[in-house]
């Protein structure tokens, strides 16, 4: 954390530096609230969790034209759950291009990924849990991300300097297991958490009958974001768990073709990790895959909004993968009113166990043009031996006012 406190201040002092004429800012503030409608599983969880956000943005263009630096700083106060209180640098970037080239460097965001339900080849950034349970929210990594555009596509090589661990809750916070994860954290790399990674993408748009085919390989070399875990023993008493990052060697690829419509599309990835047992296990390589399709009718109910249809198929090679055989069924419905009105539900069930099931419900809408509402509703239900069973009683409502400057 302290090494990412200097990045910051570093780069407010070189934000500091530019020319005023050049620098644009932004701000956005938020109150979110979280009520959880279950007794907590586990002692010293809370019932209701507070907290407050804060994300600026600065952005700093050239006088060339072909240069930008961006500044995105996070930080999240929470009232119940120390863990949660942290903060980022989720960008600090700087971007130079010309011609048919670009080079960025610093501290930067990266997606990768078509389908809805699971993104499984989305692997620069690491995950910040604290932030959101279906890993969506992401920390920012340090790199040097070149791209180059041609006839056959664009190209992208990523030198990645330097590891971030995931974010776990504490005692307090929910979305946990019954034993808490060590702050502490153990490699397989030599050189842990300064260990270079590497990564290249291939991606490339055609045109099947005038309508868009987009695809993409990739290939990443390095530490695994998810981690293994292991027991802390205290005498003969187990009294936590410790992340272990293993090495992996990970090739993947997508495809989303869009006729009139229509979205089908599809994720897969190859992953062989470097380590062959762990924790007296043997540590399974991972070949897994979700495709499905987003169908929209347009004005389904007689206006201009639009409902969208979802479902996507969810397979991995692991036994005890969470993903190993489930069906996403989703609805994206969107008003297109003047405060950007949407809701998008979905439910992913474990098809091997009747019993093991995930809902959500997410909501926004514009109260007015500098503040936004939403609400997200999560439900778990899970068998004693699923995956899930740590989050059965985590059940929620959550509403974010967010607020623009």
């Amino acid at each position: 954390m302290t090494k990412y406190l200097s990045l910051t201040v570093a780069a407010v002092g070189a934000v500091l530096t530019f020319p005023a004429s050049a620098l644009d800012w932004s701000l956005e503030a938020g109150i979110e609230g979280r009520r959880f409608t279950e007794a907590p599983a586990y002692g010293g969880q809370m019932d209701d969790q507070w907290s407050v956000t804060l994300r600026p943005e600065l952005v700093w263009d050239a006088d060339s034209g072909n240069g930008r630096f961006t500044f995105v700083p996070f930080y999240r106060k929470d009232f119940a759950d120390d863990e949660r209180t942290h903060g980022d640098v989720r960008e600090a970037l700087y971007m130079t291009w010309s011609g048919n080239w670009e080079l960025r460097a610093g501290i930067g965001k990266v997606f990768w990924g078509v389908t809805e339900s699971l993104h499984l080849v989305d692997v620069i950034n690491q995950t910040d849990y604290v932030e959101a349970v279906d890993g969506d929210e992401k920390l920012g990594q340090p790199m040097v991300h070149g791209i180059l555009l041609s006839d056959a596509g664009t190209w992208e090589a990523f030198v990645l300097p330097g590891f971030r661990e995931r974010t776990f809750p504490g005692a307090e916070g929910r979305y946990r297991p019954q034993l808490l994860v060590s702050d502490e954290a153990s490699y397989q790399a030599e050189e842990e958490h300064a260990h270079i990674d590497v990564a290249v993408r291939w991606s490339y748009t055609a045109e099947i009958s005038e309508y868009p085919l987009d695809m993409s390989l990739m290939a990443f070399r390095g530490t695994s974001r998810a981690p293994l875990f292991s027991p802390l023993i205290d005498g003969f008493s187990v009294v936590g768990l410790e992340a272990f990052y293993p090495m992996q060697n990970q090739l993947g690829a997508t495809v989303q073709f869009s006729p009139e419509g229509w979205l089908l599309k599809a994720e897969v990835v190859h992953t062989d990790f470097q380590v062959e047992e762990f924790a007296g296990s043997k540590v399974e390589d991972q070949t897994a895959a979700v495709a499905g399709f987003e169908y929209t009718l347009v004005g389904p109910f007689g206006g201009s909004e639009d409902l969208g249809l979802l479902m996507e198929y969810q397979v991995d090679s692991r036994d005890d993968a969470l993903a190993q055989n489930d069906l996403f069924v989703g609805m994206r419905y969107v008003i297109n009113d003047m405060a950007s009105s949407e809701v998008l539900t979905g439910i992913t069930q474990d098809l091997d166990e009747a019993g093991s099931r995930l809902f959500f419900l997410e909501g926004s809408t514009r109260l007015n043009p500098s503040t936004t509402l939403d609400v997200t509703l999560t439900a778990v239900s899970a068998e004693d031996d699923s995956s899930l069973a740590p989050l059965r009683a985590d059940d929620s409502i959550e509403v974010a006012l967010n607020f623009f400057f």
